[in-house]
């Protein structure tokens, strides 16, 4: 008996779904849709929102598998001297425990491995899911009565776009796709996920800065875009207008492009990418491949240029519904395959198919025995490895704490000396302080606002509501959007020559459930007027 699966994308402005019906052979889409939502949308309205989706287009489905945002998840590269899975899944958490800024049982952990690069290791690519965007949605979808057997971010439902087009992908490549509010990236070396990331950048964005050039609402910005695209043969002020806009958003878009590729390690020219496949909706605005061709001077093709798309090809009209819902696309596809990309819910519910339930009770019965005799065996093993893991992380945390303190002591210091030599440091900082305060403290705070504030782009939603300083660091707190929004805010005030080292020193949901209340601790070396 067919089955159908149902790819649900509720990351962007809307809902979008694609279900796939699955046969013995072959696999073949028999519907899509989509549906917006408010700005401000809470679970209940999203649930609401696509269960009532769901039967007027008549989308009822044996499997449902959704996707978040992958600028609201925690993401590290991580690499580990072992390739077995069951012992990375054991030590995952403990090894991304010292770059949270929320605790371990905050956050839903997941990961899926890279490639590896020597025998007998392996990497991977872990996410941190926090519980406060996870739990609420997975309660309201149970209310309407749709369990979801995986939630995946919807960056990684890419990389079952990208199998789909494995025919026209070279050895490496980025799968952009430009969203309303965002940009999702996937870099694939050889087939496999090599890095991905979130930009805060998108078709909003763009309609934005056309709005502003020509005066009128961000519709209507938004509608000229879409209608005249970049002309690069413009010769009306508007269409003038609208190309020297757009280029610069361009260059700027490939410049996260290429910081992304930079922390993804791909920085050498041999694994640079090949080419850059666009989807979603900013794909179809015209001229937008062949400028970010000439920005980034990679080969770029729009999603919907591609022949022979396989089972993307079956949409109606390919041109438009095939960049539009290939993110809700691939997690349909993720159900015809094996167990592949992330799932933050797979302890707490399984699959809904009968046939899978019934092989994994076998496989369980199959292996329940030697589970018994080798259990003990693995739990000892594993207990030790992870607590000496704890306790090694937990000292350079420490010794990590005093050398930001105490940056003179260069040399091997005990760590029961750290107490009196501590001790001692405060003592000289209350006499320096004093003298900074007296010297024109407040000047220099004013000079670092101004220095923080240029490093933070106007298009990330940060608010700033303390600000102290002294003559070693300066902490700050505030609001912002998202935690993606802190880590971007975090990696620009590292860029900066003015401090060491930035570190989060918090990150928690605002109480409201508006935002992110974070705090940041900046070390720098020394000011020096308007040079810092």
């Amino acid at each position: 008996m067919p089955e159908k699966i149902l790819g649900i994308d509720i990351a962007g402005s809307g809902i979008k779904v694609v279900q796939v019906t699955r046969g013995f052979r072959t696999s073949q889409v028999s519907g899509y849709a989509r549906a917006s939502l408010p700005a401000d949308a809470d679970p209940s309205q999203v649930a609401s929102t696509l269960a009532d989706l769901i039967a007027e287009e008549n989308l009822e489905s044996d499997r449902y598998m959704v996707a978040l945002g992958t600028h609201e998840a925690f993401l590290r590269r991580l690499r580990f001297p072992f390739s077995n899975q069951r012992k990375i899944s054991q030590v995952i958490q403990f090894e991304m425990e010292p770059d949270l800024p929320l605790a371990l049982d905050e956050v839903q952990v997941d990961f899926v491995t890279t490639e590896s690069r020597q025998a007998g290791s392996q990497g991977v690519l872990a996410a941190a899911l926090p519980r406060i965007v996870l739990d609420p949605l997975l309660a309201a979808l149970k209310e309407v009565n749709i369990e979801p057997e995986v939630v995946d971010l919807d960056g990684s439902g890419l990389t079952f776009i990208a199998r789909e087009l494995k025919a026209h992908l070279p050895e490496r490549a980025v799968i952009l796709d430009i969203g309303h509010h965002k940009t999702n990236l996937l870099y694939q070396h050889r087939g496999v996920d090599t890095y991905l990331r979130s930009l805060m950048t998108g078709c909003g964005h763009f309609s934005k800065k056309i709005a502003e050039v020509l005066g009128m609402s961000v519709d209507e910005g938004m509608e000229r875009l879409f209608a005249i695209g970049i002309d690069q043969e413009a010769t009306s002020p508007e269409h003038l207008a609208i190309r020297e806009a757009m280029m610069d958003e361009v260059e700027s878009l490939a410049r996260e492009i290429e910081f992304s590729l930079t922390a993804a390690q791909v920085q050498e020219r041999e694994l640079w990418p090949e080419l850059v496949i666009l989807s979603g909706g900013g794909s179809l605005i015209e001229g937008l491949a062949g400028a970010l061709e000439e920005a980034l001077g990679v080969d770029v093709r729009c999603l919907s240029d591609l022949e022979e798309l396989a089972l993307l090809g079956q949409f109606g009209d390919q041109f438009t519904a095939a960049p539009l819902f290939s993110v809700a696309a691939g997690l349909a596809l993720k159900g015809t395959s094996r167990r592949a990309g992330f799932n933050f819910q797979a302890e707490e519910v399984g699959s809904q198919n009968p046939l899978v339930k019934w092989r994994q009770q076998l496989s369980y019965a199959l292996v329940a025995c030697a589970l018994v005799a080798f259990a003990w065996l693995g739990s000892v093993g594993m207990d030790v490895y992870t607590k000496k893991r704890r306790l090694t992380n937990l000292n350079q945390s420490v010794e990590a704490v005093f050398r930001r303190t105490v940056p003179e002591f260069k040399g091997s210091v005990q760590s029961s000396q750290y107490a009196s030599i501590v001790k001692t440091k405060i003592n000289e900082l209350g006499q320096s302080v004093a003298l900074f305060g007296e010297e024109g403290g407040y000047h220099s705070a004013v000079e670092l606002l101004r220095v923080i504030s240029k490093a933070i782009p106007a298009d990330l939603n940060v608010t700033i509501s303390l600000l102290t300083v002294d003559n070693q660091r300066i902490r700050l707190s505030g609001q912002a959007d998202a935690f993606n929004t802190v880590d971007g805010v975090k990696n620009r005030l590292t860029a900066l020559d003015n401090f060491d080292k930035v570190t989060i020193t918090g990150a928690k949901a605002a109480k409201d459930g508006k935002g992110v209340q974070f705090g940041l601790e900046l070390n720098r070396p020394q000011l020096t007027g308007e040079g810092s």
